[in-house]
């Protein structure tokens, strides 16, 4: 049973056998978490400085983080309802971007305005998931922002154009970053765009395996960034302008979903291996893409009872806790399972597992009746070529 300080609706067994979890239950779990950041905001909400250990990155750095992976969520919720969600959740984050674009308002600890972009800062990482809500949102958000200020985000997204990021998954947030400058007819280079997208394919290795980076760097960031952002991508340049790169990256979306759900157990657990693993419910993500893009090989029902099963899994296990928050660790703050990169708000990119929000509620994935996890219909011995991995799971243990 979730804990006694989450609110959830009732189970629905008819359509939901194996977890009970329905849409609304996704949305209640996202209202949740939003609205417990609140207390945790900054004046002009452009930032939110969660407690617990600061990341290498500084202070101010994890209050970016915490405005930019807690708004992917929100647009998930915004544009997944089509605006028809409490105003004051759209207030807030239209407020942090007037807010933490303006140098007026000091930099700092005593300041709110966001570090600028510089090559291979955190800032980087923080932008893309900007520019992902930003997109998603743009009825509700950025066409309805002063002009004034649409200026001030533009030029602070600009940092990036020609600027050098980590080489590795770190490519693909300078792509999505000036794909949304290339959206709204600002400058970007299409050079920075195309240079990104050309270098994941070093670390194609086939079977719907990247590599993040050169060498041989296997965990969930393959779903949750290497099969993500490409994708999303090719959500801001329409079907016309992607040059025919989408078709290829839902291709090996697909192949890497066939194999995908063998991690994850019948108690909805992931695997527990590689890094970030504080990021919890984005190992969902790949799987709820592969919906969006309508390149899965998973059938709906499967697609919602891993997504809702893993989400289960952990709202079970007290998270988030009693604050509403998402602390540093699997379940509890467990700090072993961080990395020194990790502050008080990066476990908020488990905002990636709510990408199903944009599936509108009418589609299959949410109506059809959940389908049984591989290893819930028999014990499982699966290889993984280009990993190099052998996956066993049990009906009795997961």
């Amino acid at each position: 049973m979730p804990a006694p300080h989450l609110s959830l609706p009732p189970t629905d067994r008819v359509l939901s056998p194996l977890t009970g979890w329905t849409r609304a239950h996704w949305e209640a779990l996202a209202d949740r978490q939003l609205e417990a950041l609140v207390p945790y905001a900054t004046p002009g909400f452009a930032q939110y400085r969660l407690p617990g250990r600061a990341s290498w990155s500084g202070v101010v750095s994890d209050g970016l983080e915490g405005f930019a992976r807690s708004f992917l969520l929100a647009s998930f919720r915004i544009a997944g309802a089509g605006g028809d969600v409490d105003p004051r959740l759209t207030e807030r984050y239209a407020e942090g971007l007037t807010t933490g674009t303006d140098r007026r308002r000091g930099t700092g600890l005593d300041g709110e305005a966001w570090p600028e972009l510089t090559n291979c800062s955190q800032q980087m990482v923080e932008a893309a998931s900007i520019a992902i809500g930003l997109h998603e949102t743009r009825p509700w958000i950025w066409d309805k922002l002063d002009s004034q200020v649409q200026e001030r985000i533009v030029d602070w997204f600009s940092g990036f154009v020609g600027g050098r990021t980590w080489d590795n998954n770190w490519r693909l947030f300078q792509v999505v970053s000036e794909q949304f400058l290339a959206s709204v007819g600002a400058p970007y280079s299409q050079d920075d765009i195309d240079g990104g997208l050309d270098r994941i394919e070093d670390w194609y290795v086939g079977d719907g395996w990247y590599t993040d980076g050169d060498g041989r760097n296997f965990d969930y960031y393959i779903g949750w960034a290497m099969h993500l952002y490409p994708l999303l991508w090719a959500r801001m340049t329409g079907p016309d302008g992607d040059g025919g790169r989408a078709k290829v990256y839902r291709e090996r979306l697909s192949q890497f979903l066939t194999t995908y759900p063998h991690f994850f157990g019948g108690d909805g657990a992931p695997v527990h291996q590689g890094r970030s693993l504080t990021y919890r419910f984005a190992a969902t993500a790949p799987v709820w893409m592969g919906a969006l893009a309508d390149c899965t090989p998973l059938e709906p029902g499967l697609t919602r009872r891993l997504a809702s099963g893993t989400a289960r899994h952990f709202v079970e296990r007290g998270v988030p806790d009693e604050r509403g928050l998402l602390p540093l660790g699997w379940y509890g703050t467990f700090l072993p399972t961080t990395q020194s990169y990790s502050g008080p708000a990066s476990p908020y990119w488990a905002s990636k597992g709510f990408l199903g929000l944009l599936l509108p509620a009418d589609h299959p994935v949410w109506t059809e009746r959940e389908a049984q996890l591989p290893v819930e219909k028999s014990e499982q011995y699966t290889a993984l070529p280009a990993p190099g991995w052998l996956l066993h799971g049990t009906p009795h243990d997961g």
